[in-house]
């Protein structure tokens, strides 16, 4: 406000009116010049105010910060900065700043970089601690320039020590990973080549002499029985019977090896079909037997044709093996729908103790005797290296003579194939 004028303005008033009008003109005047006052003070206050706010930010704030001048001299820094170095605030500002760079070089270029008007942003460096150990840091920064000529600039500092430790760490697992990953390949391939090899000692080397002992065996039941007593003919036919279980079990063992290093062909496989086209081929099998099946229509998921009809086959096969004893036996095959959509195989055969499912899967694991169920004891450990070939599970629920379930899932026909296990 312009005194001078208020005050020729009461002058002229004081001269036209009378004393009680000059008072209240007084009165008028000195609101005015208060209010005016009160304004400019409450600005000033303002303006300190965020001034005051303004420097706590910077002092508390979670990133180092560090005024630096043309010459290089730290002016001013805050908490965060000297927590990161170690150092108290007056062995620390006052100092070239260049002086605290692991390579000083690298800090008097990042100087000239600042004087020469450049704005860094994520400069990556590496500073000294007091303790002598080195923080990774990164460096940003922002220029006060007037007219032309750079005054002073404040730097960001951004700890990074710890991020790149982790980044050092991760790279070192990975490298660790990749080599056991080339060992753990080189032992399965060396592991392959063993199993092929024993594939084919067991196709050629042990499947001869095994069937010229079955061939003998049966020659002399058949041309000189009548010189042996019964004993002896019950021996030969044991010596029959047990050549030809061998040579069954050696035919499992040689599909399970298949299984593990057949290469999976994925496509759409009509389950249906599949147990409709089995369940067909063991009621040929033995017309006597009266066997109800029933088969769910429109089971489809994705798989390898030949595996999956494998693990079909050995599924129902079982369920036909245990439901033997039945006169009326049934054997279902259908599809459960849920989260994770399931097929199942059941019938209402012998069954068989939970306590002892851990088991069932396994190769060679029999819960039931062989004279009063035959069998190798591989077709379900079969099953379940397929299903596992194909990213699936397989379990079963049971009771003692009240029939089993067996469960199994593959892939749907909308979901990719990315879970399948390759063989090495």
């Amino acid at each position: 406000m312009n005194y001078l004028y208020l005050a020729n303005v009461l002058a002229v008033a004081g001269s036209a009116w009378g004393w009680a009008a000059r008072v209240w003109m007084l009165i008028v005047a000195l609101l005015a010049v208060a209010a005016a006052l009160w304004r400019r003070n409450s600005a000033q206050a303002d303006r300190r105010g965020q001034a005051t706010m303004l420097a706590d930010m910077a002092e508390n704030a979670p990133l180092g910060l560090l005024q630096v001048g043309a010459d290089g001299i730290i002016q001013w820094t805050n908490r965060a900065q000297l927590e990161l170095l170690g150092y108290s605030r007056q062995d620390y500002v006052g100092k070239n700043a260049a002086e605290f760079y692991a390579d000083p070089p690298d800090g008097r270029n990042v100087l000239v970089r600042l004087v020469q008007g450049e704005t860094l942003h994520e400069h990556q460096t590496n500073l000294r601690a007091r303790d002598g150990s080195l923080r990774n840091v990164l460096i940003s920064s922002s220029a006060d320039v007037q007219e032309g000529r750079f005054l002073r600039a404040l730097l960001f500092a951004q700890d990074i020590t710890g991020r790149r430790r982790a980044e050092e760490e991760i790279l070192r697992l990975n490298l660790e990973l990749e080599q056991r990953v080339q060992q753990r390949t080189a032992q399965l391939e060396a592991a392959n080549k063993e199993m092929e090899s024993f594939s084919y000692s067991v196709s050629h080397d042990l499947r001869a002499p095994l069937r010229a002992l079955r061939g003998f065996s049966e020659v002399l039941l058949e041309v000189h029985a009548s010189q042996l007593d019964s004993r002896g003919q019950d021996f030969l036919r044991r010596a029959c019977a047990a050549s030809f279980h061998m040579e069954r079990l050696i035919e499992d063992l040689l599909k399970l090896a298949q299984v593990s290093r057949a290469e999976i062909q994925m496509e759409e496989v009509n389950l249906s079909s599949l147990a409709s086209d089995i369940a067909a081929e063991l009621v040929n099998s033995d017309l006597a037997r009266t066997v109800q099946f029933n088969i769910a229509q429109n089971c489809s998921a994705r798989g390898d044709p030949s595996l999956v009809r494998l693990a079909l086959d050995n599924l129902l096969r079982n369920s036909w093996k245990f439901s033997g004893k039945r006169a009326e036996a049934r054997i279902e095959f259908g599809r459960i729908d849920g989260q994770e959509p399931a097929f199942f195989v059941r019938d209402n055969g012998a069954g068989f103790d939970m306590a002892q499912s851990k088991r069932l899967f396994g190769v060679f694991q029999r819960l039931h005797s062989a004279s009063e169920f035959p069998g190798t004891g591989v077709g379900l450990a079969t099953v379940r290296r397929i299903i596992n070939r194909h990213g699936g599970r397989t379990w079963a629920t049971s009771a003692v003579n009240q029939g089993a379930t067996f469960c199994f899932t593959l892939p749907s026909l909308n979901r990719d194939a990315e879970t399948l296990v390759r063989p090495p």
